[in-house]
């Protein structure tokens, strides 16, 4: 039985009696196990849930592939022509990047800001809005004549002159202008202000606009209107070069100022009568002066048909006094020492007789004789 039963199990079991146990089979060189002799491991599971899961498996790989690519290279950029980037990163400025390729590391290692280069221009209306105050507007004045930003300013000869003004800028250094960009507006607006109130300072008002008529025309005065707007961008420059020199600099330039002068409204009046008695003084001189020309020319006229009756006149008297002294002319030159009493006798009797016809009485009266005579003569 035991026999029978030990064969039994022999038969079942095909190790044997005594047998170790499948699970600890190991192999002869490393002792690892190998499992139940004659037994296949077993394989994956086949089937659309198993291949559905691989494909959107392999999908996510390849969609996590390209959004690393599409992160890293998120900041290589090309920079336009006319704009400059500047990069930061982790919030500080490391560089400046002009026009052409810009290569930086994405995102919120690096950040890349846009702005204007320095070749281009850009403009900004000064508002001031101080040039509507009492005596400047009132009642009568009308408010339109005013504008809304512009500002009031005592000039040095004792005038005040109403100024509005827009400036244009470029970015010198853009590092500084990044920081500074929401300040810039109301520093340039200052700094135009301080500039504004020294230049008028040292100026005359005819330095502004022409307010004597005389000097509209006069190259210096024009001169002097075109130096106002270079004495302020220069002004506004050294402001800006010493706040740049004391680590607050606005990393901007300005390059020039479009300044439009006006006379205060309460003032305009003023000027504009005496601009009016100016011009009827200059008509009537004008006129004065072509009357005047006229005069000379008449006179000149005159002068020289009087010279020219005169000189005929003249003439004429001339020929005349010519023809009564030929005979004596010629006797004259006839005459000699010898001969000039009989000569002069001769010409006496032929005369006389003439003188002695247009007489009515002739008295003869000896020269020698010691007598008088009494003649009568007008009441």
């Amino acid at each position: 039985m035991r026999q029978s039963k030990e064969g039994q199990g022999s038969a079942l079991d095909p190790l044997g009696p005594g047998a170790p146990d499948p699970q600890y089979l190991r192999n002869d060189a490393g002792g690892t196990p190998v499992g139940v002799q004659g037994a296949k491991p077993p394989g994956p599971a086949e089937g659309p849930l198993s291949q559905s899961v691989g494909i959107a498996f392999l999908a996510l790989r390849a969609f996590t592939i390209v959004l690393a690519l599409a992160w890293l290279t998120a900041n290589v950029r090309p920079i336009p022509p006319g704009t400059q980037a500047v990069v930061l990163r982790f919030g500080r400025v490391v560089t400046v990047q002009q026009s052409g390729l810009l290569w930086a590391w994405p995102r919120p290692i690096e950040t890349v800001v846009k702005l204007p280069s320095a070749e281009r221009q850009l403009a900004i209306k000064i508002r001031v809005g101080t040039a509507r105050v009492t005596g400047i507007v009132d009642d009568v004045t009308v408010p339109d004549q005013v504008p809304d930003d512009a500002g009031l300013y005592l000039t040095g000869d004792g005038g005040v002159v109403v100024i509005d003004a827009g400036i244009t800028w470029r970015i010198a250094d853009a590092a500084a202008y990044y920081l500074a960009q929401d300040h810039v507006a109301p520093a340039l607006r200052r700094l135009f202000q301080d500039a504004a109130v020294q230049v008028a300072a040292v100026r005359q008002l005819d330095d502004f606009m022409a307010v004597r008529p005389e000097r509209a025309s006069d190259p210096a005065a024009q001169a002097a209107r075109n130096e106002v707007r270079g004495d302020l961008v220069s002004a506004m420059n050294r402001q800006l070069q010493s706040l740049a020199a004391q680590g607050a600099g606005l990393g901007v330039e300005v390059t020039r100022a479009d300044v439009t002068a006006l006379l205060p409204p309460s003032a305009k009046a003023s000027f504009d009568a005496v601009l009016d008695a100016t011009q009827r003084a200059e008509q009537g001189m004008a006129t004065a002066r072509t009357e005047a020309e006229r005069t000379r020319q008449q006179s000149d006229r005159d002068r020289d048909s009087l010279l020219t009756g005169a000189r005929a006149a003249a003439d004429e008297r001339i020929s005349q006094a010519r023809a009564s002294t030929a005979e004596i002319t010629a006797l004259e030159a006839k005459m000699d020492p010898a001969t000039r009493p009989s000569l002069l006798d001769q010409l006496y009797r032929d005369r006389i007789g003439a003188i002695m016809a247009q007489a009515g009485s002739t008295n003869a009266i000896d020269p020698r004789s010691v007598g008088r005579i009494i003649l009568p003569g007008a009441n």
